[in-house]
């Protein structure tokens, strides 16, 4: 058993296709098949039931899986730690991130990181909260950044920064500088989705303020945070975004933000990771990197409170 077979297995498990696991490792497809042939010999096991064009996995490959997906991010994570110990990192660096934070915080991050190591390049994947949440509980993504804890079970997360949440629009658009949460009714609002960390922390705020969300003047709902801003560029509506994500905005007068009376929100962003999982040498730096810069972001405690 090798790590190639290890990879054409998990490939294979994945896309339920020989064919494709060939094109996602750039390898022929007798060499895929030779790969399983052998660790099914190897194993004295069948991994795969072939059901004409189509193929199903057997008990066997479904309890295989999850264990090989492991062994193959530790023997990755190895090779990365000893490039770290040559002061030579390089390689590819895979992350999720949720809209706020893949928009703006890791764009940020990444392109001083790459002036620091640039052998390493990056592949975000960039979704809401609970989407990226999901795929580091599955093993799919190492770790992630998020603004919201949507599920403990198996996760580890750490507070990286802190921002206040902002209601914003359009210069010459909307009511005065400062309004009523009552008045929050009659406001046309551009919102994220349900999955969204920043949906969450501010529906939080205005239950608490006796605002039921679902009764607000909701224009229209977007997947990510650039599309709410693109709306509320355009005149949409208003919408509530991290303040570091319109701050410049604000402060060349392109949009204008909106004071709720008696109303203040924070939003978290934290770190994501599977305690099953190890993380990469290169991610655990670029992380460390990331936390450094994001720290400027946390509120003094009686910002917080």
């Amino acid at each position: 058993m090798d790590i190639h077979q290890l990879r054409a297995f998990c490939s294979v498990y994945k896309n339920r296709s020989f064919s494709k696991a060939s094109r996602e490792l750039f390898v022929s497809q007798p060499t895929i098949s030779d790969h399983i042939k052998t660790l099914e010999e190897t194993l004295d096991l069948k991994l795969f039931d072939r059901l004409g064009r189509s193929i199903a996995p057997t008990e066997e490959s479904t309890a295989l899986y999850p264990r090989a997906v492991e062994l193959i991010k530790k023997l990755d994570a190895i090779k990365s730690d000893i490039r770290l110990d040559r002061s030579e990192p390089s390689g590819e660096l895979l992350l999720g991130a949720s809209s706020a934070a893949g928009s703006f915080l890791v764009p940020q991050a990444a392109a001083s990181f790459k002036s620091l190591y640039p052998e390493v390049t990056f592949r975000f994947v960039v979704g809401d909260s609970r989407s990226i949440t999901s795929m580091v509980m599955d093993l799919e993504l190492p770790a992630g950044i998020v603004d919201a804890v949507m599920e403990r079970k198996s996760l580890d997360f750490t507070c990286i920064a802190n921002d206040e949440l902002v209601l914003v629009c359009a210069e010459g658009m909307g009511p005065a500088e400062m309004i009523s949460p009552e008045e929050l009714y009659r406001l046309p609002l551009v919102v994220r989705q349900e999955g969204s960390g920043t949906k969450l922390a501010a529906d939080g705020y205005l239950i608490n303020k006796g605002v039921p969300p679902g009764k607000l003047n909701v224009t229209a709902s977007f997947n990510s945070n650039f599309a709410v801003l693109e709306a509320i560029r355009a005149g949409l509506g208003a919408g509530v975004v991290p303040r570091f994500c319109v701050s410049q905005e604000l402060e060349k007068g392109h949009l204008r933000e909106i004071k709720i009376k008696g109303l203040k929100m924070r939003q978290n962003f934290y770190v994501l990771a599977n305690k099953k999982r190890t993380i990469p040498g290169v991610l655990k730096l670029f992380l460390g990197h990331l936390k450094s810069m994001a720290s400027g972001l946390r509120a003094s405690p009686k910002d917080a409170s």
